[in-house]
């Protein structure tokens, strides 16, 4: 356990790279979140009980571009792209925006450097008129001039508030993200 009061998983799986090659994939996520989008590839995990959720996602880097030196504002493209996960499955997003970014190799266990993103964005609820406030964290490697991301998301009320048990969760799964290794 991580301090929380539930049980967690740990994923093991792989996404494809640019060239073709399997690359491993693994994170930590609550035991009862439910997986999405199997049938398609999608790596894809939401509470039900909140509607936090879990994407893996893969974006082509501007050429001449890295990691380190692509602006912010292509996370925000790159994660509310109609094409991406977010938006293909059906989530209506409003205004978003990138709002911190840094880069890191704080873990022993990384082979790659990554960089760390807030996003901050708004979807339409069921109701389509009322709109929620959402933030997500993003950690993000770089492999073959893609960007590969863990996005992890949640109510932005519970997710500001830096203890409660929303924003501990996806605090872990995003620390826990690894890829390539």
């Amino acid at each position: 356990s991580f301090g929380l009061s539930k049980l967690n998983s740990h994923y093991e799986g792989s996404v494809e790279s640019p060239s073709g090659e399997s690359l491993p994939v693994q994170f930590d996520l609550p035991t009862d979140w439910l997986q999405l989008d199997r049938a398609n590839g999608g790596i894809q995990y939401v509470d039900q009980r909140n509607g936090n959720k879990l994407y893996v996602l893969r974006a082509p880097l501007p050429p001449g571009t890295d990691l380190a030196a692509v602006p912010k504002s292509f996370f925000d493209d790159a994660v509310f792209d109609e094409k991406s996960d977010v938006i293909r499955f059906g989530t209506v997003v409003g205004a978003h925006k990138t709002t911190k970014s840094s880069m890191t190799q704080d873990d022993a266990k990384a082979a790659y450097l990554h960089r760390r993103l807030q996003l901050n964005y708004e979807t339409l609820a069921g109701n389509g008129v009322q709109t929620i406030e959402r933030r997500g964290l993003v950690d993000a490697y770089e492999i073959e001039g893609y960007a590969y991301m863990m996005l992890a998301s949640g109510n932005a009320i519970k997710f500001d508030k830096k203890d409660s048990p929303e924003r501990g969760t996806i605090d872990m799964i995003v620390d826990s993200f690894l890829l390539g290794q």
